[in-house]
């Protein structure tokens, strides 16, 4: 007969296994995951550490790339956040881990919303590393909205936390990671560039060859965004040469850029065999919003279907994706006025600039409403 666990020790442990998967050591919260679901049988009765347990493993499900369970996981918790009896640390972990869900699914103002309710609970959890985390996954969020100087004030509080604490070297690369790539947003491309590389040899020093092909990752957008398109080529296959990057979801985003790249350099063959990749592995790994900027760039330099492209525009704007309106409107308009199709290219530099309109008025509600 198995030993009977006290639920206490169970709690320690799940806060244990929580901590690996904020340092995204995989093997180690996976073990620690067998554990804790014999853990869980042998316990005494306790529901709010096994809402807790349910809670931790939602954020394991993003970490291994599960996201459909994830969305499985929160909804089956049917937290009511408005009992008192519901522990203020249980409901601080839902609101947060369900901001992180909806960032994942790409619907980044409800992740802010989302976040914005876990912060009013933070001050429950007295913990300097889980308020690091809680400001690199807002940071991630408004910078995919373009809110860059919140992004960075976010990501700079994440890494000072961070910096002090070796364990957590992995993070430091991607917080360095998140203040580049929003430096990059501002036209900072020097100070880009060199946060960008520390990234990289700081990625490499912590022994993660994903989070290291990430950070070539972004490296390569940012010499794409300078023109400098071989410069960009090379980081991107660098990135693709990692086995862990090729495996992971976050593949897709170095195989489209890869194809782009390619496609503006006129290599078309090679541009064709990527983009053809590229739309397979979005289609493996359920990247829709990646299948529809594959198509955009098919449309552009390849086949040139206006009303395919027309499509697959009114796609990202039916999402509200504008920054990827922004972005892929301004990179057909360049290739039409290349090409001196004006009408086509005066048509796409309107769409980009309209696409601007609806990030300033998305920038001025969140200035707002944070006064």
């Amino acid at each position: 007969m198995a030993e009977v666990m006290a639920h206490e020790t169970v709690a320690k442990k799940i806060s244990d296994w929580y901590e690996e998967i904020k340092k995204h050591n995989t093997e180690s919260a996976e073990a620690l995951r067998e554990q804790l679901l014999t853990d869980l049988q042998n316990m005494t009765q306790n529901q709010t550490v096994l809402l807790y347990f349910n809670l931790i493993d939602s954020r394991y499900k993003l970490l291994m790339e599960e996201y459909e369970k994830t969305d499985g996981i929160l909804k089956t918790i049917q937290l009511n956040a408005d009992k008192e009896k519901t522990d203020q640390m249980i409901q601080y972990y839902y609101y947060f881990f369900s901001g992180m869900h909806e960032f994942y699914r790409k619907r980044f103002m409800n992740a802010i919303n989302f976040y914005r309710i876990a912060e009013s609970r933070l001050r429950h959890i007295p913990n300097e590393i889980e308020r690091a985390e809680f400001n690199y996954q807002v940071a991630i969020a408004y910078y995919e909205i373009r809110q860059n100087y919140f992004a960075m004030n976010h990501a700079e509080k994440a890494l000072e936390i961070y910096k002090a604490n070796e364990m957590y070297a992995v993070r430091e690369a991607q917080c360095l990671m998140v203040i580049g790539c929003n430096r990059m947003d501002l036209f900072h491309y020097q100070k880009a560039e060199e946060l960008l590389q520390t990234a990289v040899h700081q990625a490499a020093k912590a022994g993660d060859p994903h989070i290291e092909a990430l950070a070539h990752f972004n490296a390569g957008i940012c010499y794409e965004r300078q023109e400098k398109l071989e410069e960009a080529r090379v980081e991107f296959e660098t990135a693709l040469d990692q086995k862990e990057h090729l495996q992971s979801a976050y593949s897709v985003r170095s195989l489209y850029m890869l194809a782009r790249v390619l496609l503006k350099q006129e290599q078309m063959d090679e541009g064709r065999f990527w983009l053809h990749k590229a739309l397979n592995a979005a289609e493996e790994k359920n990247e829709p919003v990646y299948t529809q900027k594959l198509r955009i760039l098919q449309h552009v330099f390849i086949d040139q279907s206006e009303e395919s492209l027309e499509s697959a525009f009114a796609e990202l704007r039916r999402k509200e994706l504008w920054s990827d309106v922004s972005d892929l409107s301004y990179q057909a308009a360049a290739h039409f006025k290349k090409q001196e199709n004006y009408k086509l290219a005066a048509k796409y530099f309107q769409e980009s600039i309209d696409a601007n309109d609806q990030i300033l008025r998305l920038t001025e509600g969140i200035r707002n409403e944070n006064m």
